[in-house]
C-alpha cells in the first residue's frame, strides 16, 4: 500500500500536504537550452522564479491566500507523487511555507499570517494512472492557451507525445490529431515538430548540440521558419512539407549531412569551434541565406567561405550591386565626417581623402550623363 492511497480513497481527487509532493524533473519548460542548474528543489524554484514570474504569485498568495479552485495533476512513480502540471503553484507554495527553502533558491518570501497559512495546508490534486491522461488539458493549456511555453518547450513536449502515439501503431494519434485536440490551427506543431526531429537527428550524429551554441539565447524559430522555405529544405535534401502526414523522424539523409552540420553552424555558431553565426537576427539575415541558398554560385562561396555579405554580392545584379556600393560608401563618409574632429592630418590621409573625392566626382559626373550616353 503506497503512502497517498489513504488520501485518494474516495477517488482520484484528493488534498494533501504541498511538501509531500514533488516537483517534475522531466518538465517540459526545462528545455536543453533553459534549465535549473541541477535537480534540487532550491535550484527548481530558483528556474521559475527567473523565468515564470514567481515572485509575482508568490506575492499573490501572501496576501490573499491559496484560491483552491484547480487542482494540481499528479502521478505516482516510485515512492514519490509527481506534478505534472502546477508546478509554478507548487514552487510558491513551498516556498512560502519553508523560508529556508525560498532563501536556498535566493527568492524572497514575505512573512504569512495565521489564516494564509492555514490555505496553505492541504490542497487539490488529481491523480491519473498514465500521463497521457493529462495531456490534452497540459498541451491545450501551454500551447494555444494562456500559459503558453516558449516554442522549443513546445516542440519537445509535442514531439515526445507524437513519438509514444507512433509507437502503438494504428491505435496512435497522429500530429492532425494532436493538433486538434490543442486548438491549433495554424499548422504550427508541424512546423516546429518538423524542425526539432531535424534537430534531435544534428544532435544524435554528433552535427550539432545546442548548449555549444554560440549565443546565450537559443532562437529555435529561426531554423522552425528557415524550414518553411524550399532553399533550405532543397539545401538539406528535405521533400515539400506534406501536413497530412506525420513529419519524418530523422528525415535528413545520410549525403545531405555536411549540409545540415553547415547549416546548424550558421544558423546558430558554435563556442567550440568559436564561429559566430551569420544569422544574426531572423529579419533580415535569414531572407538574405536564403537568397544565397537559392543561387548556385552564390551557395558554393558561402559552403568554402562562411561569408554572408560576399555571398550575397553574387546574387545581384549589376545595378543592383553598383546601388549598394554607392550606399555603403556613402555610410562610411558619414561615419567618417562624425569622426573628423579626432582626425590628425597627415599627407595618407589628405591623399585618401581626394582619391575619394576624385572617384565621386567621376561617378556622379558619369550619372548626370546618362551613363555617358550623353553630356
Amino acid at each position: 500500500m503506497a503512502w497517498w492511497d489513504q488520501y485518494f480513497a474516495g477517488g482520484q481527487r484528493a488534498k494533501l500536504p504541498p511538501q509531500r509532493l514533488e516537483f517534475d524533473r522531466e518538465n517540459p519548460r526545462f528545455t536543453p537550452d533553459k534549465s535549473p542548474d541541477d535537480s534540487s528543489d532550491a535550484a527548481i524554484i530558483e528556474y521559475l522564479d527567473r523565468t515564470a514570474d514567481l515572485g509575482e504569485l508568490v506575492q499573490s498568495i501572501a496576501a490573499s491566500g491559496y484560491v483552491d479552485i484547480e487542482p494540481l495533476i499528479v502521478i505516482a512513480k516510485k515512492n514519490d507523487l509527481i506534478v505534472l502540471e502546477g508546478n509554478r503553484r507548487l514552487a510558491a507554495l513551498k516556498s512560502l511555507l519553508d523560508p529556508a527553502l525560498a532563501n536556498a533558491a535566493n527568492l524572497s518570501v514575505p512573512e504569512i499570517g495565521k489564516d494564509v497559512s492555514d490555505s496553505l495546508r492541504e490542497i487539490s490534486v488529481f491523480k491519473v494512472e498514465a500521463e497521457e491522461e493529462a495531456r490534452n488539458l497540459i498541451g491545450f493549456k501551454h500551447i494555444n492557451g494562456p500559459q503558453g511555453w516558449d516554442a522549443y518547450a513546445k516542440a519537445l513536449y509535442a514531439a515526445r507525445w507524437l513519438d509514444e502515439e507512433v509507437s502503438k501503431g494504428k491505435a496512435g494519434l497522429s500530429l492532425t490529431d494532436i493538433a486538434a485536440r490543442m486548438g491549433d490551427k495554424h499548422d504550427t506543431l508541424y512546423r516546429i515538430v518538423s524542425a526539432v526531429y531535424v534537430l534531435q537527428q544534428a544532435e544524435k550524429l554528433e552535427l550539432f548540440r545546442v548548449n555549444d551554441r554560440a549565443k546565450k539565447n537559443f532562437s529555435f524559430s529561426h531554423l522552425y521558419t528557415a524550414l518553411t522555405y524550399s532553399e533550405y529544405r532543397d539545401f538539406l535534401g528535405l521533400d515539400r512539407a506534406d501536413r497530412s502526414m506525420n513529419p519524418e523522424r530523422d528525415p535528413v539523409k545520410p549525403e545531405y549531412y555536411e549540409n545540415l552540420r553547415r547549416l546548424l553552424l550558421w544558423v546558430y555558431g558554435s563556442r567550440a569551434e568559436r564561429v559566430d553565426p551569420v544569422i544574426k537576427t531572423q529579419a533580415p539575415d535569414l531572407s538574405l541565406l536564403k537568397r544565397v541558398l537559392g543561387h548556385s554560385t552564390a551557395r558554393k562561396v558561402m559552403l568554402e567561405r562562411n561569408d554572408l555579405p560576399e555571398a550575397l554580392r553574387l546574387t545581384m545584379e549589376g545595378s543592383e550591386r553598383f546601388s549598394k556600393a554607392l550606399a555603403d560608401a556613402r555610410s562610411s563618409l558619414e561615419s567618417a565626417v562624425t569622426e573628423i574632429t579626432n582626425a590628425t592630418p597627415d599627407a595618407d590621409l589628405i591623399e585618401i581623402s581626394e582619391d575619394a573625392l576624385k572617384r565621386a566626382t567621376f561617378i556622379a559626373h558619369f550619372l548626370r550623363s546618362g551613363f555617358g550616353k550623353a553630356g
